[in-house]
């Protein structure tokens, strides 16, 4: 839970932009594997799909401009995340819009953005 103090009438959060991120990571992870499994299910819905990777990219962008902010988030295991992330959406892309089903692809880069999530936490000391 995300506490805060009143100092001088602003809000101060008491997580850390690499604790912020790491969530915003978790999250983006945990979306990408609804997906995965969406996308590999016998009865796939489509629509679902395609919401639920609207609302991942959405945090993405959020997460990106976090990135952005706080120089202290610019390092090689959050740049490594990005890259991992992006190229899981790329290929998420070609199945949801290519008929392109290559699902171990897909399964092989999302096992590339835990890896890279789990050092991320590693280089912050978060876990």
């Amino acid at each position: 839970m995300l506490s805060h103090a009143n100092k001088g009438g602003i809000l101060m959060f008491s997580k850390t932009p690499a604790e912020l991120i790491s969530k915003d990571f978790s999250n983006m992870y945990n979306k990408c594997q609804s997906i995965y499994e969406l996308v590999t299910n016998r009865r796939y819905n489509e629509s679902l799909a395609i919401l639920t990777a609207a609302e991942t990219y959405a945090i993405a962008e959020k997460a990106y401009l976090r990135c952005d902010t706080f120089t202290e988030l610019q390092t090689k295991e959050v740049e490594d995340y990005v890259n991992t992330f992006d190229d899981y959406y790329f290929s998420l892309k070609q199945v949801l819009f290519h008929d392109d089903d290559d699902y171990e692809v897909l399964r092989i880069k999302l096992r590339a953005m835990r890896e890279a999530y789990e050092e991320l936490n590693r280089s912050f000391n978060l876990f």
